[in-house]
């Protein structure tokens, strides 16, 4: 069944399939964590976190890519993470759109000063714009964004035997990414 699939894509897409070009590297991404306590607003820097990246262009100007990394969020933010992602070149040009997954595991759950971590996975949705100067060097800025906002919480102040909880909830992260990667094939 897969071989009557793949010759399938071979007459469909024809003249537009290339020779598969798949590239291996890494990305390092600093970050601006944009955060939510109390209902006030507030935003974190993140420097660096480190990624894989492999690229596969089945298609002209249509790439898969998969990225496991470590991201380095702060005191209750950070942990693994594994993305899938689409990237599609504008216009054949060096510009590009990329959009995915990723699956975000929160493992900051150090507790102090009455706060903790939440120890769970997070799945977020991404759009973003890149540009990939020659064969080797790319760059793109990425919006992420979840559902499942809340990744820490605080103890704020207890009566009697009741203690009060607030929330700190992630209302988005932007990625700056320098992406270093190698032709294989």
């Amino acid at each position: 069944m897969k071989i009557h699939f793949i010759i399938f894509l071979l007459i469909i897409f024809g003249k537009n399939i290339e020779a598969q070009l798949l590239k291996i590297g890494f990305r390092i991404e600093p970050a601006l964590l944009l955060t939510e306590k109390n209902n006030n607003s507030d935003f974190g820097l993140s420097p660096y976190s480190l990624y894989l990246t492999s690229i596969i262009t089945p298609i002209e100007n249509i790439g898969l890519e998969v990225r496991p990394g470590y991201f380095i969020g702060g005191e209750y933010y950070g942990g693994f993470e594994f993305g899938a992602f689409l990237r599609y070149s504008i216009l054949g040009s060096k510009y590009y759109i990329v959009g995915g997954i990723n699956n975000h595991i929160n493992s900051m759950t150090g507790a102090h000063n009455g706060g903790s971590g939440i120890s769970k996975a997070m799945l977020y949705k991404a759009i973003g714009i890149g540009y990939q100067k020659d064969s080797k060097l790319g760059f793109d800025l990425t919006y992420y964004w979840t559902n499942d906002k809340v990744f820490a919480y605080s103890n704020s102040y207890e009566t009697g035997f009741i203690t009060i909880k607030t929330f700190t909830k992630m209302n988005g992260i932007i990625k700056a990414a320098f992406v270093l990667s190698f032709d294989i094939l």
